[in-house]
């Protein structure tokens, strides 16, 4: 699992061009097809091609290679590529309760744990609260959008626009828009928070990088 440093070194990695040729080589061995084989079914491809291609040595092949590459295997282009996505973290991404990476606010008593690629679209993860630290809008600053959280372990209270909420394990909050509120944790040991943001209030992470040097 990767950690966010505070300093804010890390930088963001751009999005990998598709790897078209990495994909036919997966999906050709999946289905148990020889070079030869898999060629003849294409009509169009010739064997050198498809190893260069393979290899690496073609990084964009032409339309027409493409079409013949669908072809080869019976689906299309646009499936073809969609393959290809999968490969991509910032596509698809399977993962476990560790999460994809970890944000720590030592400052707030907060430790983030994202389930998901850091995007501006959605936050999904998991917030820990030290015993009897609280935090409030401020710390989703940039999000505005649909904001849910749930306790998975302890109990939190506060309140949104001076409404009172009392979340113990299992309860839920939802609102939506820029609403004033804020959420503690009422217990001396740490509790945790499933949160879920729309979009995502990281802000390709500087509000962190900013507070926390």
């Amino acid at each position: 699992m990767k950690r966010f440093r505070k300093n804010g070194s890390a930088k963001e990695k751009a999005v990998r061009p598709l790897d078209v040729g990495r994909i036919v080589r997966r999906l050709r061995e999946e289905r148990n097809l020889s070079g030869v084989e898999f060629c003849r079914r294409g009509k169009g491809i010739d064997p050198k091609t498809l190893v260069a291609l393979e290899k690496g040595r073609i990084r964009n092949p032409s339309m027409a290679t493409l079409a013949a590459l669908a072809k080869g295997f019976g689906i299309t282009v646009s499936d073809l590529f969609r393959q290809a996505e999968l490969e991509q973290r910032n596509y698809f991404s399977l993962g476990s309760q560790k999460g994809v990476c970890k944000i720590d606010l030592p400052s707030q008593g907060i430790q983030l744990i994202s389930f998901t690629p850091l995007t501006e679209e959605l936050f999904c993860g998991k917030m820990i609260l030290e015993g009897q630290k609280r935090f409030d809008e401020k710390l989703l600053a940039g999000g505005g959008g649909a904001f849910f959280v749930m306790t998975l372990i302890g109990q939190f209270e506060g309140a949104v626009e001076g409404r009172k909420a009392l979340l113990k394990e299992g309860d839920n909050l939802y609102f939506y828009g820029g609403m004033k509120f804020h959420l503690a944790n009422a217990l001396q040991r740490n509790s945790t928070l499933l949160v879920v943001a729309v979009p995502s209030f990281l802000k390709a992470r500087q509000v962190f990088r900013k507070r926390e040097t």
